[in-house]
């Protein structure tokens, strides 16, 4: 195979719509893992929330990777350590946590299998927890709680508080930290430097894997980084403008397996 590694998002693109991982595509993974490719499966979501996609795919048995935390974190789904791991900076938790009160926006972050806020009754916030399926626990107060590593917060709430919310960030917190709308209604906050794009050429370099023998595919603009870091960058038809004017190749839609057409043209394709 050209390409020996596929990192693909999940909502939006390896996933449809309803959440379900089609039965072409769950052919084509294992067609894939057969054939000695490694899987990646890359997302905003903490690592506890893939992993259900992980197991459903077999990786844990199979052997595949987790790249969460929008690139923050990358976990071995066959032995479960992690193998790199980023921190957001302890001092900074409160002033973060303190510009979403400040602009009556929700926030968010996780701890084991548990979303934990202020507002645990925010739409927004029971949507991320339907998302990535875990529970939702209130805190009194989110910033003295956090006395523990986190990798990000993420501010929760409509298309237009997010649009509106996120130059508000970045400008607050300056250079330091990575801001940026991972969907329509989710606003991340990471270390700087840190995207799925970094996240992915970290991944190569642990596992020994060149650039161009990689490939890659998503639907949004957090996806942009890791599709222009991959030696295939590709888009599902039904992605933003952006990724698909940035994308080499775009593939049906997550509705129509375009995750296994992917597999399918580009990487069990034989070699010349």
């Amino acid at each position: 195979m050209k390409y020996k590694l596929l990192a693909v998002d999940l909502d939006g693109t390896l996933v449809t719509d309803d959440k379900k991982i089609t039965e072409r595509t769950r052919r084509a993974v294992r067609a894939m893992l057969d054939e000695g490719g490694s899987l990646v499966l890359s997302s905003g979501r903490p690592s506890r929330g893939v992993w259900p996609v992980a197991k459903e795919l077999e990786l844990d048995k199979r052997g595949g990777y987790i790249l969460a935390y929008n690139g923050g974190e990358l976990l071995d789904c066959r032995t479960g350590e992690t193998i790199f791991s980023v921190e957001l900076p302890r001092e900074s938790i409160p002033r973060i946590i303190g510009l979403a009160r400040q602009h009556g926006t929700a926030i968010l972050t996780y701890e084991g299998g548990d979303i934990i806020t202020e507002t645990p009754e925010d739409i927004y916030v029971l949507g991320e927890a339907r998302n990535v399926k875990m529970g939702v626990r209130q805190v009194e107060d989110l910033a003295s709680y956090i006395t523990f590593p986190i990798v990000k917060l993420m501010m929760v709430g409509s298309e237009e508080k997010i649009l509106e919310m996120e130059p508000i960030v970045r400008e607050a917190l300056g250079p330091e930290f990575a801001v940026f709308r991972s969907e329509a209604y989710h606003l991340e906050i990471l270390p700087a430097g840190i995207d799925k794009g970094t996240g992915l050429l970290r991944t190569l370099a642990s596992l020994g894997i060149p650039r161009e023998a990689s490939a890659a595919c998503g639907d949004y603009d957090n996806d942009i980084p890791m599709v222009l870091a991959a030696g295939l960058g590709a888009a599902v038809a039904n992605g933003c403008p952006a990724i698909l004017e940035k994308a080499g190749v775009v593939v049906p839609s997550n509705e129509e397996d375009g995750v296994a057409v992917l597999i399918e043209s580009y990487i069990l394709e034989e070699e010349p």
